[in-house]
């Protein structure tokens, strides 16, 4: 049934939550994607969440061949890096934006993001529940240059 009314039968996160808020601005879903993940992955496990579940994934990551390869090139030591840096490695090899300014959004548009973030329900079920504009502005913070 999910498939069917395009719900998600996973609760999806900041990254959803607050890029929603980016698309009226002319930045694309995936691009979104690639601007936040890494910082709300390290906004999570900085607050104490889901960190097992996220070094699962790094260690998934780190053991395929080629995230190896691009960890190295890029100077990322695989064994020190969290799931954040393993992405932002990653989605710079791709040569996918890594920050707002990339996509045209200034540090002037902050405050109205995080605001209007608060009322996505994908920020209510990040596995830290964002429910404060400074928590927003914390991961926005991140990824504005």
């Amino acid at each position: 049934m999910a498939a069917l009314t395009g719900e998600a039968s996973v609760e999806l996160g900041a990254s959803h939550g607050i890029g929603h808020q980016l698309g009226p601005l002319g930045v694309g879903h995936g691009e979104t994607s690639c601007i936040l993940l890494p910082a709300v992955c390290k906004f999570n496990a900085r607050h104490g969440a889901n960190r097992e579940q996220q070094e699962r994934v790094r260690q998934f990551l780190v053991r395929n061949g080629e995230v190896g390869r691009v960890l190295r090139d890029r100077g990322v030591d695989a064994a020190k890096a969290d799931l954040g840096d393993v992405l932002d490695a990653v989605i710079r090899e791709l040569g996918m934006p890594r920050s707002l300014k990339e996509v045209g959004v200034g540090r002037e548009k902050l405050d109205e993001l995080a605001a209007n973030s608060l009322h996505d329900r994908w920020c209510r079920t990040n596995p830290v529940p964002l429910t404060d504009k400074e928590q927003v502005l914390e991961i926005l913070e991140m990824v504005v240059e």
